[in-house]
């Protein structure tokens, strides 16, 4: 019975020893887990004092790291700049072909408002093209940081924006290359066929032989449309006929001048253009015959109706103005060659040579 409360304690005892041990290893453990965290989190502020007082205090940035940011402001400057030329300039044309035709609108006006898409063009498709450019520099850009407080350094911000003037002007000139793409004699064709409905038929021709003897009238009368003028003359030249003196001018329906902002301005006008030529035969020297009246007077009709042709054979004039002049040069240049083979020049004590 002894014996066997003896075991009974000895391995009570043994079974306590062995907590103890657990709980001592157990508390060790804490205390270098503890002894860790206190030295990382004193580490930190440690970084955390230091790059505040980094921040307090910077280094000013090198040359090197002022590049790369003057850099690094320019590459989304440049994908701008592109987009904003880009789309003014296609917009801007197609405005002016349709609307600009429609409503009378200038060129200048056109591309203004083609500027008001290029502007969202360049909002929604910036960082798209910001991502593109630097991608494709390999991110070179992002090395050289400046911290928060190098940044706000004058020398810094100087960098930034001749990198972002340099960026943006690199990528409107960029732009530029568009222009190879559009017809810029489009919209000036178009506007000088577009008449509005009923317009060709408002035009009236007077022919008068006995105004101004010896010269021949005429007159005019129709909408105030662009090209009409230099149609008329064109056509006047081209049937032979010379100008002497010629008026040109707005009228209202009574014939007298209408010049007021609010007929000028109104989008039905009173007022009609009145050209007066007086014109002679270039060939006699006086007015046109009489029977050459009625065929004169429905050419200047055709040419009021549509300025277009007119401006299209005064192009060919031109055309064969230039032709005509080389054509003359040549044949310049053909007389004095054949002029220099019909001559023959020896000379005394030369050798018989002969220069053609």
């Amino acid at each position: 019975m002894c014996h066997r409360t003896f075991l009974l304690s000895q391995s009570r005892l043994a079974s306590v020893s062995g907590r103890h041990r657990q709980l001592n290893l157990l508390m060790t453990t804490l205390g270098q887990n503890t002894r860790q965290s206190y030295r990382k989190v004193n580490t930190n502020n440690a970084k955390r004092v230091a790059e505040t007082a980094a921040e307090a205090t910077p280094e000013p940035p090198t040359a090197r790291q002022l590049v790369t940011h003057a850099v690094k402001c320019a590459i989304p400057m440049i994908g701008f700049g592109f987009m904003d030329n880009t789309i003014m300039i296609h917009a801007g044309h197609y405005i002016d072909c349709t609307l600009g035709v429609k409503f009378s609108l200038s060129t200048l006006a056109a591309a203004g408002i083609g500027q008001i898409f290029s502007g969202i063009g360049g909002v929604v498709f910036g960082d798209t093209l910001e991502a593109v450019f630097r991608e494709a520099s390999g991110g070179t850009v992002h090395k050289h940081k400046l911290s928060t407080a190098q940044k706000l350094m004058r020398s810094s911000r100087i960098a930034g924006l001749v990198g972002g003037i340099i960026g943006v002007s690199f990528g409107c000139t960029l732009g530029l290359v568009n222009l190879f793409f559009v017809d810029e004699q489009k919209a000036n064709m178009l506007k000088l066929q577009a008449l509005e409905d009923g317009q060709e038929f408002e035009f009236e021709v007077e022919i008068d032989n006995t105004i101004n003897p010896g010269l021949t009238t005429v007159l005019v009368r129709g909408p105030d449309i662009d090209g009409v003028l230099a149609s008329i003359t064109a056509t006047l030249a081209s049937h032979g006929c010379s100008i002497v003196k010629l008026d040109a001018g707005l009228r209202g329906g009574d014939g007298v001048a209408d010049t007021s902002l609010h007929n000028l301005l109104s989008q039905t006008p009173t007022t009609v253009l009145e050209d007066k030529f007086i014109i002679r035969n270039r060939a006699t020297g006086r007015a046109v015959d009489n029977d050459d009246l009625d065929d004169l007077a429905r050419v200047i009709l055709a040419a009021a109706k549509d300025p277009l042709n007119a401006h299209s054979l005064k192009g060919q004039i031109e055309s064969l103005e230039i032709e005509n002049v080389a054509l003359a040069e040549r044949v310049l240049m053909l007389q004095n060659n054949l002029e220099d083979r019909q001559i023959k020049i020896v000379k005394d004590g030369d050798d018989d040579k002969g220069r053609e």
